[in-house]
């Protein structure tokens, strides 16, 4: 049985992980219930999701960002400006790799941070001379070859994706801040209400004007 990324469930119901944690806020993640969508975007979306492009990225985003709906319009973008994908907490999503598997998200985080912990501890250990002979000898490896020769003249296709992924994490963190913000005068509004001396005082503004004046 095939096992597929970045699929799981909110609860119940099916979803699309896009980004397995927001930043400065491991605690919540962003996914696009796929219910949600009508028949085409769901199809479309599914498609990219298992992709060969799709199941070797560890980020989903990252390839949907570079993709089109059937009607043209970009996949992230859509997703985003339609009010698709949502914020919520890591610990009630689960990853689905298989039908019958379904493994905590929060758990999947943990252990990649793990991973990624001890991958960098590793490196840092590691003689000076050893890392530099290591990229010497791996830059010796590729010179000259077609591979290389191409890596250095086309454009790197990943850094507009990631761009545009971490401008709708940005957005999307803005509108929280301003539905926070709102939310605060509300309250504020209603102390003032309850209590009008809490109210902030008004200055004795500017004089008036007199008839010689």
């Amino acid at each position: 049985m095939a096992i597929m990324k970045h699929v799981g469930a909110y609860g119940n119901r099916p979803c699309v992980v896009l980004f397995r944690e927001v930043p400065n806020e491991p605690e919540n993640c962003l996914i696009v219930e796929t219910a949600t969508l009508n028949p085409q975007m769901h199809d479309d979306l599914m498609m990219f999701v298992q992709s060969a492009e799709g199941q070797e990225s560890n980020e989903i985003s990252n390839v949907l960002a570079r993709k089109t709906f059937t009607d043209g319009s970009n996949v992230l973008n859509t997703l985003h400006f339609s009010k698709y994908i949502k914020k919520v907490p890591v610990n009630q999503v689960s990853l689905k790799p298989t039908p019958a598997q379904s493994i905590p998200l929060a758990e999947v985080n943990a252990e990649l941070r793990k991973l990624s912990s001890n991958a960098e501890a590793h490196n840092t250990n590691r003689p000076v001379d050893e890392k530099q002979q290591e990229t010497r000898v791996t830059t010796e490896q590729v010179e000259g070859t077609p591979a290389n020769e191409a890596a250095e003249t086309a454009p790197a296709a990943s850094e507009p994706s990631v761009a545009q992924s971490l401008l709708i994490q940005g957005q999307l963190m803005m509108e929280d801040a301003k539905a926070m913000m709102a939310e605060a005068e509300e309250k504020m509004q209603q102390a003032y209400n309850m209590d009008p001396e809490l109210a902030p005082k008004k200055g004795p503004g500017r004089p008036k004007k007199t008839a010689s004046s």
